[in-house]
């Protein structure tokens, strides 16, 4: 029932992504990405992974889509800003760079050493003593504060400057619109 679950929501968890990246409307784009989120905190459920199945839908679900939705309330797209028209060939080119990057990712899994040493085991069945406790919460902290510290920072920093850059394009924008919406001031002619 597990392979089942996971294999649907994995489908689902494609179908949903790849309607992310071709919606027009950013909120649509948004609300998909939530659908994504809580499908992947789903297989996080059914591979014995409770803590980061809350995390996924607490962190990702919650504060990053809020952070997404208040940077699409500071934009204010407009129709016609949302309306881009893109060749056919660069649509083509980015459908064939996905398809490779995908395929270099399944080829990458493939040739773990770790899925090669799991053979024909069933990855949702029991799991041993070192396993069990990787998906605790203890296990999960000293990893991510001791191997992948200089990542997270990086990540937090990276949120930052987006931040900062939405903050940026907003201001720019509404000056650009006070310039061109003011009326022009007529000077009064000088008299000699």
């Amino acid at each position: 029932m597990d392979a089942l679950v996971f294999l649907i929501s994995g489908i689902l968890m494609i179908a949903s992504g790849l309607l992310v990246v071709t919606r027009k409307n950013p909120v649509y784009s948004a609300i998909l990405l939530v659908v994504f989120f809580l499908l992947t905190s789903l297989n996080f459920l059914v591979l014995r992974s409770p803590f980061l199945a809350v995390i996924q839908v607490l962190v990702y679900g919650g504060a990053i889509m809020v952070l997404f939705v208040f940077v699409l309330m500071l934009l204010n797209l407009t129709e016609e800003e949302l309306d881009e028209k893109v060749e056919p060939a660069r649509k083509l080119l980015a459908g064939a760079g996905s398809v490779l990057l995908f395929a270099l990712l399944a080829w990458a899994i493939h040739s773990s050493e770790r899925i090669q040493a799991a053979g024909d085991t069933d990855l949702t069945g029991p799991v041993n003593d070192s396993a069990a406790r990787a998906g605790e919460t203890r296990e999960i902290g000293q990893s991510l504060f001791s191997e992948h510290i200089l990542p997270f920072e990086f990540t937090s920093i990276l949120i930052f400057i987006a931040i900062i850059g939405a903050i940026y394009l907003t201001k720019t924008r509404s000056a650009n619109e006070r310039r061109t919406t003011e009326p022009a001031v007529e000077q009064p002619e000088e008299r000699a």
